[in-house]
């Protein structure tokens, strides 16, 4: 089956297409900038929806995955930052909705990003794809994407919302900033470490990516996170313990807030113990519910491979 990704150049993005080709579907990147990017994978504009070629190959049955988006924690949330999160959000939808209705059929399913950060600062209250949202910058930012994906006209496409947590990977996003530290000697908890981490595995995160496009009776939102969410302190005590190094050192919060400012306080302050109740379901099976497990999967591993 034909998978367009748009946002495919991002970790996930690359790791989705990687795992798509091996089970014999055939992804096909959209980009604004087709031509900034080096990957193994078929690269096309979204202006090129109306070409001949494009149009034959989503004559068929296909598929199309949602990946855009401005990185939350890639800078200080000034009132443009916040402005231009959201902008980056709704704007790429109009690009994407415009694209499929030029195709000579819908897709069949359509997955859409989302985040838990819905959910706002949920302490330690256990919350699923049931819960109200949020009343923060994070859960109004969610809100508002998938409001606005619901609006997209495609009637006989069958949609979904994944609502992804903090994505486990030693090729980038939350882990490696964490490993840094204590490679120097000075890791440890970050905050009250009380805040929960609503994590998944990479390789989860993209196997439950391809179980909601292949399984046709999905519809709705789904947590994308282990049903194992962990303290911030039982984290940084696991990665400690992994790299065998000492996790003594604290940052507390104030110089979180100091540096980041609400940003800081939203993405690594709060916390939210998410449970991914629809996934489960559905039957999908999780590779790695222990965080001992996944972080030796993907720190020791990759250091015995170099």
């Amino acid at each position: 089956m034909v998978i367009l990704v748009f946002g495919g150049t991002g970790l996930i993005g690359q790791e989705f297409c990687a795992h798509a080709m091996m089970n014999n579907h055939q992804p096909i990147v959209v980009s604004r900038f087709p031509e900034k990017h080096n990957i193994p994978y078929q690269i096309i504009g979204y202006a090129e929806a109306a070409k001949p070629s494009v149009q034959r190959m989503l004559s068929g049955e296909y598929a199309a995955v949602n990946l855009t988006g401005a990185s939350i924690a890639g800078k200080p949330w000034s009132n443009s930052r916040k402005k231009y999160l959201l902008e980056s959000r709704l704007d790429i939808m109009d690009r994407i909705e415009l694209f499929l209705q030029q195709a000579p059929q819908e897709p069949d399913v359509l997955l859409q990003s989302s985040a838990i950060g819905f959910y706002g600062n949920t302490g330690d209250k256990k919350v699923d794809e049931q819960t109200p949202k949020g009343d923060n910058f994070l859960s109004e930012l969610a809100q508002k994407w998938e409001e606005r994906f619901k609006k997209v006209a495609l009637e006989d496409t069958r949609k979904l919302i994944m609502r992804t947590g903090v994505v486990l990977s030693n090729k980038g996003g939350m882990l490696p900033r964490v490993v840094k530290p204590f490679k120097l000697f000075a890791g440890g908890t970050i905050g009250s470490g009380k805040q929960y981490i609503s994590w998944i595995h990479i390789q989860d995160q993209i196997r439950a990516m391809m179980h909601l496009i292949e399984d046709k009776y999905t519809h709705g939102v789904y947590n994308l996170t282990t049903p194992e969410p962990v303290t911030m302190k039982t984290f940084t005590r696991a990665v400690g313990k992994t790299l065998r190094r000492p996790a003594f050192m604290k940052v507390p919060s104030f110089v979180i807030r100091a540096l980041y400012g609400q940003m800081g306080e939203e993405t690594i302050l709060h916390g939210t113990r998410v449970f991914p109740s629809r996934l489960l379901e559905y039957e999908f099976e999780f590779i790695y519910t222990d965080i001992n497990l996944a972080l030796k999967n993907l720190l020791v591993k990759q250091k015995e491979k170099k």
